[in-house]
């Protein structure tokens, strides 16, 4: 049996806003495979937050006062912004 049930997150990749669906699922479908299994349990924490608080971290408008999420937060925003190879 998987640990990770990839159908389940990638609903839950799918969020209410366009800005996070955008972030959230490009960055699941091109990068969640080659993730350490403790990046993967924080990327899947992160998907329990609210639209609210993800769109305030990845938008610069607040910090996760959980540090591991602050981190996964800024993992995704500096992979978002490395030139596709």
């Amino acid at each position: 049996m998987e640990k990770y049930n990839k159908l389940r997150i990638e609903w839950d990749c799918r969020r209410g806003m366009l800005e996070l669906d955008n972030i959230i699922m490009s960055f699941y479908k091109q990068h969640f495979d080659h993730l350490t299994d403790n990046q993967k349990d924080q990327f899947v924490r992160l998907l329990a937050c609210t639209d609210l608080q993800l769109f305030s971290w990845f938008f610069n408008r607040g910090r996760s006062e959980d540090i591991d999420l602050q981190n996964m937060v800024e993992y995704i925003q500096t992979i978002q912004k490395m030139p596709s190879a």
